[in-house]
């Protein structure tokens, strides 16, 4: 099946209501990929993530349930824990994410965004995550990457923007090519991805 690929859009953009239109573009284009070429996209995008020595060498992994289109994670989680890793899920805290360890037992619900969550469990914090697969609307070049607008991955890992030398954990974007632009003109806020990988390639930044 050929590589998803993006209809044109605007490549640089930095005004609130320029990032919302891309947002709705980018977003568009997303929830109308066919279920049978997300899913062939999906399956790329795990092969692809299992290359990475940060996905073979991590123990403890950030991971997310998807909404709005966003890449399926399932068959990742499912390696995860057959290789012996540790997942967490992201709850709301508030204005920031914590992460609730994920266990076949654990009871779930959907916050007021109607994303799926733990009710509750063993929490990490998420300096001791190991990588930390990034939900995203898109991401550039140089790893800035466009969210939903709430910025909770930006405030939770905001200590990240103040390390000379950044060790861990490892934000990973997961997305579609479809959803790779040019250049997004970053936000003082903003924590950068280290990689992203898609159903075409891998990312380094």
């Amino acid at each position: 099946m050929p590589a998803l690929k993006a209809k044109p859009v605007a490549t640089t953009f930095a005004p609130r209501s320029a990032r919302q239109q891309i947002r709705r573009q980018l977003r568009a284009q997303r929830q109308a990929l066919a279920a049978d070429t997300r899913h062939a996209a999906e399956l790329r995008i795990a092969n692809n993530l299992r290359r990475l020595s940060s996905y073979r060498r991590a123990a403890r992994i950030a991971v997310y349930f998807g909404i709005d289109g966003e890449v399926d994670l399932t068959a990742l989680i499912t390696d995860a824990r057959s290789r012996g890793k540790a997942t967490f899920a992201p709850i709301l805290a508030g204005e920031r994410l914590e992460f609730v360890e994920l266990r076949y037992d654990n009871p779930m619900t959907r916050n007021r965004y109607g994303i799926v969550e733990p009710v509750d469990g063993r929490r990490i914090d998420p300096r001791d995550l190991d990588i930390v697969l990034t939900p995203l609307v898109g991401f550039d070049r140089t790893g800035t990457r466009l969210g939903m607008g709430k910025g909770y991955y930006d405030r939770t890992f905001q200590f990240l923007r103040l390390r000379r030398h950044w060790i861990r954990p490892k934000l990973i974007g997961i997305a579609f090519a479809l959803q790779e632009i040019e250049h997004i003109e970053p936000r003082p806020w903003d924590v950068p991805l280290w990689d992203a990988v898609t159903d075409t390639a891998i990312h380094h930044f």
